[in-house]
């Protein structure tokens, strides 16, 4: 693919993120795009209350880069990106979101990716900034599926945003579907979009990168609990989305009791509905931390780290059906 392609379009989106996005915009600065006749970051100031222009601004792109900032009305990450997609012209489009930090190589590794696996959407792991052999640490990666042993190339259904790349052949007008806003509800349509455009899906699992952002077990809950909200806004506006088998199971066992629910499932919900209310999921938090201090076992933690996750994420996704209405279930 480096002999063919030429430009390499960044799009970042961001949202409020103040200077801490000005780390982000030095570490791509700094990229190593040997073979590259061009690198064009396009930052997206999703109406931020405090402009990013000034800030993008103030940065000079080094010889074979260019940077810009163009600014929308506050519409979502979605409707960012794909203002970021139409805004560029480059033959891979890249997507890196306002809290990633990124290595040296990260480019490189995206564009060697879709020589590797032409026609397909790459996305690689963003993961949490904890030390090594830290106890809460190894939860967080097993959590993040960074085991060293996977495969370099992972066929998979869902895609991550964090660091994702694409083909520009392959989308003739936008990559996300605009009208969902809460975040992680445009991955799972998107997935479910590829599915049906037989557009494969990949896991780099050695393109890593650094999210910049606090991961204590109330931060990673409180992004479950997001992401609940999100799997509810695709599967409420786009049922279509239900076509992703992993996604209709996730409605399933989350939405509201049904008649035709098998007893262990109607138990199993109505068990999630009487913890899922703040003052207990914040009480499981508590639990789940001072478990960590005092109790050694690995497998405790992670089970119920697993659990309070789990219980985060059904409330969101009940939250969320209530605020963009009723599932088709």
């Amino acid at each position: 693919m480096q002999k063919t392609v030429k430009v390499v379009s960044v799009v970042v989106p961001t949202y409020n993120r103040g200077e801490a996005l000005g780390l982000v915009l030095d570490r791509l600065l700094a990229s190593d795009c040997q073979g590259l006749h061009e690198v064009e970051i396009i930052v997206i100031d999703d109406g931020s209350p405090d402009p990013a222009a000034p800030l993008v601004n103030a940065r000079q792109a080094p010889s074979g880069f260019t940077l810009k900032c163009v600014r929308q009305e506050n519409a979502g990450p979605a409707a960012a990106r794909n203002l970021g997609f139409t805004a560029s012209h480059g033959d891979i489009v890249i997507f890196i979101d306002d809290d990633i930090l990124v290595p040296a190589e990260l480019i490189r590794e995206h564009v060697e990716a879709h020589e590797l696996n032409p026609g397909a959407v790459i996305f690689g792991a963003c993961l949490p900034p904890t030390e090594a052999g830290n106890h809460r640490g190894r939860l967080l990666e097993d959590l993040y599926g960074t085991r060293p042993d996977r495969s370099r190339f992972e066929r998979v259904s869902i895609v991550a945003s964090g660091q994702l790349s694409v083909e520009r052949k392959s989308f003739p007008d936008e990559v996300y579907a605009s009208q969902l806003r809460t975040p992680a509800a445009e991955e799972f349509e998107l997935s479910a979009r590829l599915g049906r455009r037989g557009i494969l899906a990949v896991n780099a699992t050695q393109i890593k990168a650094i999210h910049d952002q606090r991961f204590r077990i109330p931060d990673v809950c409180d992004q479950q609990y997001k992401h609940g909200m999100g799997c509810a806004e695709a599967v409420s506006k786009l049922p279509s989305t239900l076509i992703m088998h992993e996604l209709a199971r996730i409605a399933a066992a989350n939405g509201p009791v049904l008649p035709h629910d098998p007893l262990a499932t109607k138990c199993k919900k109505m068990a999630k509905a009487l913890v899922a209310n703040s003052l207990v999921r914040r009480t499981l938090v508590i639990l789940c931390e001072v478990t960590g201090r005092i109790v050694p076992s690995y497998r405790v933690n992670a089970k119920l780290l697993l659990s309070v996750i789990g219980v985060f994420f059904f409330a969101g996704y009940r939250e969320g059906l209530g605020r963009f209405g009723p599932s088709t279930q």
